[in-house]
């Protein structure tokens, strides 16, 4: 009777240490820490850290698939840039667009497909390809990239960066832009915010510290927390989906 509670709370522990886990939310990102833009995982409190790319070359805009298992990329590992992906342990590296052109801003769709900038046709064209590189194809011509700015996931609200002010700061406001708050007023350039998958907070990018670093902040500008402290440039923060979004 006494081993079968024993059993039982060891059990339970392990359950409870599951779940804290999985409560830690995960954050991709770019640091130059090894002279060379490089990828990089970390905890949304600043540890566990680990490297995913270790080439001579540049890797940078990471993004999270929709279940969180893949991260693409850009890298001009070969010369030009192009688009890969891997797994989010950093394994099983891959070129999926496969052009001497320029290809950039790869985007993962809900259904689990990429879709990426690029000039192969001496135009910016929108181009989707398969996470294993096949099933290539132009989506739209003449394309325009738009200015930096992350949608809520329940699509309510935006967050973006813009200097109106004289610097750079994030602003948080609804969907048609009638009322924008900003949320981190600091005299350094606050940029690149990016909504975790719940819409509770928002990772962005700050020179405060006298070098680029990772903060998390609430969208009403509470609950500040510095996520990245080195003395290199540590940018592009992108959210692996939680547990309950991968379900």
């Amino acid at each position: 009777m006494r081993a079968a509670k024993i059993a039982g709370l060891l059990v339970l522990f392990s359950a409870l240490n599951a779940l804290s886990a999985q409560q830690v939310e995960q954050i991709v990102y770019v640091s130059t820490c090894d002279g060379n833009e490089n990828i990089y995982l970390i905890n949304e409190d600043g540890t566990g850290i680990k490297q995913l790319t270790s080439n001579p070359a540049n890797d940078w805009s990471p993004k999270f698939s929709p279940d969180g298992t893949k991260i693409a990329f850009i890298s001009d590992r070969d010369g030009n840039t192009e688009i890969y992906v891997m797994d989010a342990d950093g394994s099983n590296k891959i070129n999926v667009s496969q052009s001497p052109a320029n290809d950039w801003d790869p985007r993962w769709t809900t259904d689990g497909k990429i879709v990426f900038l690029s000039d192969r046709n001496r135009y910016w064209e929108l181009f989707i390809v398969n996470p294993d590189g096949s099933d290539l194809k132009s989506l739209v011509s003449n394309w325009v990239p738009e200015e930096h700015m992350c949608w809520s996931p329940d699509g309510e609200k935006i967050a973006e960066e813009s200097d109106r002010t004289g610097n750079w700061e994030i602003y948080v406001g609804d969907s048609k832009r009638t009322k924008m708050v900003n949320i981190t007023n600091h005299p350094a350039d606050d940029i690149d915010p990016c909504w975790n998958y719940d819409g509770t907070k928002i990772a962005f990018v700050s020179d405060r510290d006298g070098d680029q670093e990772i903060f998390v902040i609430k969208p009403d500008g509470t609950g500040l927390v510095q996520v990245t402290h080195n003395h290199c440039d540590d940018y592009s923060p992108q959210w692996r989906p939680s547990e309950n979004k991968k379900k």
